[in-house]
């Protein structure tokens, strides 16, 4: 496995990257037992559509942090970001921000997730990933910075058509969310992209000559390699196969 030392560089650089979802509280055999199906990149847990608790939070980040395999971590709504920094101090590596319409969610995420001087975020990461490594304030802040990554879920036809001031502004990975973005080009059937393929082409489009990628939410091989023809790189493999470990 390949863990948050490199992972950000490896989605920077366009490489494949394939995660998968596991409940947030789901325990170590469970983490195991997804990854001796595939070597994931990265475990997902969700928060926006599923049960909470910190405490869940903390355990499954403790479990995947000493595996060496970094969690992503889906809020619940996109009017939350100001508690990116007290999540991110829990154990996730990754914080994705859901259904982002405006250009100033995305700001407000940059600075809580990000220490000075990139971001605001508050001191104090006593579970963070790789705080024994960097125990040292200004040195974990730096390696913070260069190693979390915040990603944007993109869900409706006007944050397709901004996904390229998202990536300048800081996101990292934009994630497609399609079953909300079927509901917005319901509600504007006059809009150029008809489908979610017509709106996936557009967004990999946009991303050309930027360092963000786009992660699709799949649902078997098949699917991963239709998107790879499209140029996307990043999935977060959703299959019915993997249900039974969540």
């Amino acid at each position: 496995m390949h863990g948050i030392e490199t992972l950000k560089n490896r989605i920077l650089k366009k490489e494949k990257i394939v995660g998968a979802s596991v409940r947030t509280w789901a325990t170590r055999d469970d983490i195991e037992a997804a990854m001796s199906i595939v070597d994931y990149d990265f475990l997902a847990v969700d928060a926006q559509h599923s049960p909470f608790s910190e405490h869940d939070l903390v355990n499954v980040c403790d479990i995947a942090n000493n595996l060496g395999i970094p969690i992503q971590l889906r809020i619940k709504h996109a009017q939350l970001t100001f508690l990116i920094g007290n999540l991110l101090d829990l154990g996730p590596s990754m914080i994705e921000i859901p259904q982002v319409e405006e250009l100033t969610t995305v700001r407000d995420a940059v600075n809580n997730f990000y220490y000075p001087q990139k971001g605001r975020r508050s001191w104090g990461p006593a579970r963070s990933p790789q705080t024994n490594e960097y125990p040292d304030r200004i040195t974990y802040a730096e390696w913070w910075n260069s190693h979390g990554i915040l990603w944007m879920q993109i869900e409706s036809l006007s944050a397709i058509m901004q996904a390229r001031q998202m990536a300048e502004l800081g996101a990292d990975v934009l994630s497609w969310g399609p079953n909300d973005l079927t509901f917005n080009r319901e509600a504007h059937p006059d809009h150029p992209l008809k489908t979610d393929d017509d709106c996936i082409k557009q967004v990999i489009t946009s991303l050309q000559g930027t360092e963000t990628t786009l992660c699709l939410r799949t649902y078997g091989e098949e699917q991963m390699a239709k998107y790879s023809e499209f140029g996307a790189t990043m999935f977060l493999d959703e299959s019915n196969l993997f249900k039974e470990i969540k």
